[in-house]
């Protein structure tokens, strides 16, 4: 589950930067959303899925990508 933090507060409070085009007079709503907790295995399936390689289906493929790689080939 996201939690989500809200916070009101006075532009004045705001670093300069954030304050650029906003009236010094109003107040400011600040939302804040963290992502839910991921279990092990979702992290690591969020990781390889940018992957572009193909996956191995052998022992020796496995070998030839290596040497291929070592060798200055593309991975």
């Amino acid at each position: 589950m996201n939690q989500v933090v809200r916070r009101i507060v006075s532009v004045a409070d705001l670093p300069e930067k954030l304050r650029e085009g906003l009236d010094p007079a109003r107040p400011v709503e600040i939302v804040q959303e963290a992502p839910g907790h991921l279990t092990a295995s979702q992290r690591l399936r969020q990781m390889t899925e940018g992957l572009s390689f193909q996956r191995l289906g052998s022992d020796e493929e496995a070998v030839e990508r290596v040497r291929r790689i070592r060798d200055g080939g593309p991975i």
